[in-house]
């Protein structure tokens, strides 16, 4: 990869001079600024290519000069005093340790872009980065460009996107802007590591990540709603109602139509009940007893079962025994053969 500027190592007596280098053959004209002793920072009109420890020719061989780095970003001057302090060893470091040095100075490193500059194999490169993450010393964002940041750099911003995404699940903000989530987190969205960051956390959540927005599917229950999904429970079960209708409910409880939609719908997430069709609901525990029952009479009776046999196992009414017959039937638990039902499920 070509860059525009390169940190390298030459004596010189001026801080800054214009000078021309020989390159392929070519004279190449090279602008320098010194950074510190024998440091300086050559910038280039077009970019070139130069790898690590490369000596470079001065036209009319007025001396050469030793390539430590591409200059990889904009510095600031406490950056650029990290970023000295590394190039004085920099030519006895090994590449993942240059790596490492680089990233107490770069958020974010590109590591696809400097396999030319340190004569590298993009599967050697590979290697020394899982090594490194595996170690915890570093993160890999992305494989496919070696797009790499520190393990330390990683985890603020991930307890950064998961404080931002927890604060607008705790305040039951259906809808979150990334607009609004890159302001907490300071991470532009467009950017591989935004999405990252919220891919990965997003999984704690129940919600649908849309191209600009995420969408949570389900919000935290407040206390009112934890005591009206209780006390329906209970309602239920105290009228004996193990398969019951929303109907049921407005009939034996004071809520409202929409409050009893919303505390039907957390208890179907939290798997309290099974609906078996658009009007039917069953608390799961009841269930489950008569799918064992269900087995037990195929390992005694055989598999063939009747309206008759199956009021036996759970003294439904005839409503009810269709509603269950049309549910196994559409879940291949049972196969209807004329007005019986053949048992699929393992006795």
């Amino acid at each position: 990869m070509r860059f525009s500027a390169y940190f390298i190592k030459f004596s010189h007596s001026q801080a800054n001079f214009t000078g021309n280098v020989q390159i392929d053959g070519k004279s190449v004209a090279a602008n320098f600024s010194k950074i510190s002793d024998d440091l300086f920072a050559a910038h280039f009109k077009n970019q070139v290519e130069f790898s690590f420890r490369q000596e470079i020719d001065f036209k009319n061989a007025k001396g050469r000069f030793t390539v430590l780095m591409p200059v990889l970003s904009q510095y600031n001057q406490r950056k650029l005093k990290k970023m000295t302090e590394i190039l004085r060893s920099i030519q006895d470091k090994a590449f993942r340790e240059i790596i490492l040095a680089l990233l107490t100075v770069e958020n974010f490193l590109e590591v696809q872009g400097l396999l030319y500059f340190f004569s590298l194999e993009r599967s050697a490169a590979a290697k020394v980065l899982i090594e490194l993450e595996l170690a915890r010393q570093l993160k890999v964002i992305n494989l496919n460009y070696l797009f790499v940041t520190s393990w330390e750099h990683f985890l603020q911003n991930l307890a950064a996107m998961e404080s931002g995404l927890r604060q607008a699940y705790e305040s039951r903000e259906r809808t979150l802007k990334f607009t609004q989530l890159e302001k907490t987190v300071k991470i532009p969205q467009e950017t591989i590591f935004f999405k990252y960051l919220l891919k990965k956390c997003s999984q704690e959540f129940s919600c649908k990540v849309l191209p600009n927005a995420l969408i949570f599917s389900k919000l935290p229950m407040m206390g009112e709603e934890k005591t009206r999904m209780a006390d329906i429970e209970k309602t239920l079960k105290a009228n004996k109602l193990l398969i019951f209708t929303i109907e049921n409910v407005q009939k034996n409880t004071d809520y409202s139509l929409k409050q009893i939609n919303d505390s039907l719908w957390y208890m179907l997430d939290e798997e309290k009940f099974l609906q078996l069709d658009e009007r039917h609901f069953i608390f799961n525990d009841e269930y489950n007893k008569i799918i064992n029952r269900l087995k037990k009479f195929k390992r005694n009776q055989g598999d063939i079962l009747t309206f008759d046999d199956l009021r036996a196992v759970t003294s439904y009414s005839r409503k009810y025994l269709i509603v269950l017959f049309e549910y196994w039937d559409g879940h291949n638990i049972t196969r209807r053969v004329g007005n019986k039902r053949q048992i699929l499920l393992g006795a």
